[in-house]
């Protein structure tokens, strides 16, 4: 009887132990995420990307308006153009960017000259896509 109650307790540990290693897992894949997608923004915003063309939204040939691709498979890495030489390659995570005009600007008041930066970063885990999106402003200089 006391050899039972002790197995039953020492699963328990092990149960709270896979459960903490997974936690562990997906919040570091979480806060890798949330890195890189920072890291997207900042290098829009330093570059100056989204009024380097002459539309706003850019081409979709920039990879900065990836606005048809909603499935894991449509999306591009990382590393894609024009972040070729920013970030590592094979990371595991795939991005979303949409550039585009602030919601409600119009006309010639100050957001005709502000645009937003979308940029969501995708991983699986357990066979699901996970999610972080971040979004910034960025302003005519």
């Amino acid at each position: 009887m006391a050899i039972s109650v002790l197995a039953l307790g020492i699963l328990g540990v092990f149960a709270s132990f896979a459960y903490g290693l997974q936690s562990t897992n997906h919040s570091a894949r979480l806060s890798e995420a949330v890195n890189y997608s920072r890291q997207l923004v900042e290098l829009i915003r330093v570059r100056n990307l989204p009024f380097l063309y002459d539309t706003l939204p850019p081409p979709s040939t920039t990879g900065l308006n990836d606005t048809e691709k909603n499935s894991w498979e449509e999306l591009s890495a990382l590393e894609a153009p024009p972040f070729t030489h920013d970030i590592p390659p094979h990371t595991g995570f795939r991005r979303r960017i949409v550039v585009g005009r602030v919601p409600g600007s119009g006309g010639s008041d100050y957001r005709s000259n502000l645009a937003e930066i979308r940029v969501s970063v995708q991983w699986m885990e357990k066979d699901q896509v996970r999610e972080v999106e971040m979004v910034g402003h960025h302003r005519r200089p």
